[in-house]
């Protein structure tokens, strides 16, 4: 029988579920972030608001994985706004195994349709230090390479199961996937200007679909990772730099 585990944020005490073991090495934790929420509602086109969509599907992954045995943290379960680092620390606080954000795309050009994942492998300098002393490294810059292999699985498996359109994966420093220590990215699950993908979004059978290759996405990472967590992390000449952070905002 499942237990639950309350962990405590700023904003309110949040459930995580703890099945049966999922390997001999414990269960991992994701963290899935809904993109957006609160007064800042993300993008916008065709009567649908991003932050309203992001949720409903973030909370669809979460019992999708808990089904599939995994425990799963969201960075918020309701309407309420959280800063970009906020949802990073809840990663590192937990010390997470995966940190996924949801989002939906907009574009000037309403043709464009399709799904796209991004990474980062330039972490923020204090989550640089920090996976430093964890591992006990000494100088130079970190390379982290597991974001862009997270973001490879989600990519691969999201579009294989909905048939959408491959549009890759992309670096990028995003606040709230560089800020992590741990394993991340920001998967744009469609775009709300393209009218048939809207309109695609919002269907169960569909959303089934994605849930279920982002499923599959996370959990052939997890398992690819179980003996090896820290292998993708390196150790690179120079003193440490931080990326030029960019906000997630509306049709990025």
């Amino acid at each position: 029988m499942a237990s639950v585990i309350w962990l405590s944020t700023e904003l309110e005490a949040v459930p995580m579920v703890r099945l049966a073991p999922w390997d001999v090495n414990g269960t991992p934790l994701v963290v899935l972030d809904a993109g957006h929420g609160g007064h800042d509602g993300g993008a916008v086109a065709g009567g649908t608001l991003e932050k309203k969509l992001t949720l409903e599907l973030t909370l669809k992954l979460r019992d999708e994985l808990i089904a599939h045995g995994l425990r799963v943290k969201m960075t918020r379960d309701r309407d309420v706004f959280l800063p970009l680092e906020e949802r990073a620390a809840i990663a590192d606080r937990c010390g997470a195994d995966a940190f996924v954000s949801l989002h939906l795309n907009t574009s000037a050009n309403a043709e464009v349709s399709g799904i796209e994942t991004y990474f980062t492998e330039k972490k923020s300098l204090a989550a640089q230090r920090a996976l430093q002393a964890k591992l006990s490294l000494s100088g130079g810059s970190v390379k982290d390479e597991r974001g862009r292999w997270l973001a490879e699985s989600l990519q691969r498996h999201a579009c294989l199961a909905t048939k959408a359109g491959d549009r890759g994966i992309k670096e990028r420093s995003y606040a709230v996937i560089s800020q992590t220590q741990v394993p991340a990215a920001l998967i744009e699950c469609g775009f709300l200007t393209h009218e048939k993908e809207a309109a695609r979004l919002k269907k169960t059978d569909y959303q089934k679909q994605l849930i279920q290759g982002i499923t599959t996405g996370i959990t052939q990472f997890l398992k690819a990772r179980q003996t090896r967590p820290e292998h993708g992390i390196h150790l690179l000449a120079g003193p440490p730099t931080s990326p030029q952070e960019e906000t997630e905002s509306a049709g990025h």
